[in-house]
């Protein structure tokens, strides 16, 4: 794997065997980020030390490399990002494959955190091609599995479980549990979220009979796996039990979860408020609301919040309910807008470093488009809302904002499955890409996430906002979705607000108030329309 231009530079210091010795340390090192980032974090610093010495430019860039996944693992995107990119960019310069195999691999992982799901997979199946047969059967393991990783998170479930399958062979027949887990649990958690529950907690299952076997401690993350399948089938006693150790602050301190175990606790939080355990839950949602205040955890803090208000209607208090659900709401949209920011930084970071700072118009577009509806997405939300509104202010015709959830939609989930529901969800953005049609120029769909989807409509004219947004509702209503759900209606929930026209309204406003008239449209029976048009 040491390029030519290796070995055929002045080393200081260095003699043949201690070369081979560096370049066998250097190796081992690039196998542990994904098992032990700790310990690679660690040893990489004399590595990196001596082949900078030695004016070994290949093992500096790949040591460089081994730290810049140790940042992804730590939360540094940005660094991330900047040394891997820095990393492609020389493998493209001087001819090493090997080094762009590894860049990609880290690349992909970034991508994916950054929600560009398609130029994710490239980067994934570019480090798969890339790494050579004669690569360490782990690290070619390592690949393949995030490969199938993110053919899991583009939907491609038959794609994913062919290199699932491909990579769980190969750790066991090099006997590396570590990895034999690790494949497991995402393989696990990818049809819990996507696909088949069953085979879902057929491998939870496997997990821990592997954990029993080698005595090897299930982690937070693990457990949480294996019950987030258990969930899907409704075994939420065995869900439960599964968690448990997750409220003894001891468990969690060893685990050494980058959040403290915080996103176990909302887990362990949901299944006792859905058995009726209302005063646990709430006692291990008050601990997680403290460690996301302790670590700054942002993006746990909203689904307390969500949770908070689940517990508050379960027990019967829906004003209490209301009132979270509002604050849930606004910071829901203000970790939007950090992670919009976040998303930014890293981003220059990485165009920064290479030739890579213009991104196609076709990837560019890929990444404003939700992968299974094709509606935009956030993304496209956080860039196009502003513009609109301050285009709706110049010309005296305020903007429409309309939230759209569907009404139960977890039963569909539950009852028909998670493909079904796909496939509602599908459907239900043709129906607004219709609307869209029929509206003026500038209104567009987006997809918010799960079940929830925005329309923004360009034209002041309220009545003709509000007869668009009643026939959407019946639309939906009317549909024939018996071949799909059987028995099962489907429906939505609308709330819209708009305007005022100056000054130009904030999005973050506007679309609060629009989720606040979604809340009332739900809580006043559902399949329905509230609006609030100034």
């Amino acid at each position: 794997m040491t390029d030519v231009e290796d070995r055929g530079a002045p080393v200081v210091g260095l003699s043949d065997t201690d070369l081979a010795l560096l370049e066998t340390e250097l190796a081992e090192i690039e196998l542990l980020p994904r098992i032990d980032a700790d310990a690679a974090s660690e040893r990489v610093v004399p590595v990196l030390r001596k082949a900078r010495a030695a004016g070994l430019h290949v093992l500096e860039q790949r040591a460089l490399l081994v730290q810049g996944e140790v940042a992804y693992y730590d939360g540094e995107q940005e660094r991330a990002a900047q040394l891997a990119q820095s990393a492609l960019k020389w493998a493209t310069e001087h001819g090493s494959v090997f080094l762009l195999a590894r860049a990609h691999y880290v690349l992909q992982k970034v991508f994916l955190d950054l929600g560009d799901l398609s130029l994710g997979l490239e980067h994934s199946v570019r480090a798969v091609e890339l790494l050579g047969e004669d690569a360490d059967p782990r690290m070619r393991l390592d690949h393949i599995a995030r490969l199938a990783d993110c053919l899991g998170y583009n939907r491609d479930l038959p794609g994913a479980r062919a290199r699932y399958r491909q990579a769980l062979n190969m750790a066991v027949e090099i006997g590396d549990v570590d990895r034999e887990l690790l494949v497991v649990n995402n393989w696990s958690y990818i049809e819990a979220q996507y696909g088949d529950a069953e085979a879902a907690i057929e491998l939870s299952t496997r997990m821990q009979e592997l954990s029993v076997t080698t005595g090897t401690e299930l982690g937070i993350g693990r457990r949480d796996t294996i019950a987030r399948a258990l969930i899907r089938v409704d075994r939420l006693a065995e869900a439960e039990e599964v968690l448990e150790p997750v409220a003894d602050p001891e468990f969690r301190l060893a685990g050494r979860e980058g959040d403290g175990g915080a996103e176990g606790l909302l887990a362990l939080v949901e299944v006792q408020r859905r058995r009726g355990k209302f005063a646990e839950a709430q006692r291990n949602l008050d601990v997680c609301l403290r460690l996301c205040e302790e670590r700054n955890l942002g993006y746990v803090r909203v689904a307390v919040r969500q949770e908070q208000a689940e517990l508050h209607a379960a027990a019967g208090d829906y004003k209490a309910a209301f009132e979270e659900h509002q604050l849930y709401a606004r910071d829901a949209l203000q970790l939007q807008s950090d992670e919009r920011d976040a998303r930014a930084r890293t981003l220059q970071a990485m165009y920064e470093t290479s030739e890579a700072r213009r991104q196609s118009l076709q990837y560019r577009e890929l990444s404003l488009r939700d992968p299974l509806t094709g509606l935009y997405n956030r993304r496209f939300v956080d860039e196009e809302l502003p513009r609109l509104l301050a285009e709706g202010t110049t010309s005296g015709r305020p903007v429409t904002v309309a939230l759209l959830d569907l009404d139960h939609f977890k039963r569909v989930n539950d009852t028909c499955s998670h493909e079904v529901g796909d496939h509602v969800l599908s459907a239900l953005a043709r129906m607004l890409e219709a609307a869209v049609d029929t509206a003026p120029d500038g209104s567009f769909a987006a997809r918010m996430g799960g079940e929830e989807f925005l329309l923004v409509l360009s034209d002041g004219d309220q009545d003709a906002t509000t007869q668009l947004l009643e026939s959407l509702c019946a639309t939906v209503r009317d549909h024939g979705w018996s071949d799909l759900t059987g028995t099962l209606p489907v429906t939505v929930s609308i709330g819209a607000a708009a305007g005022p026209s100056d000054p130009v309204p904030d999005p973050a406003q506007l679309l609060g108030r629009a989720d606040a008239c979604l809340y009332e449209a739900k809580r006043s029976g559902r399949d329905r329309v509230v609006c609030d048009l100034v």
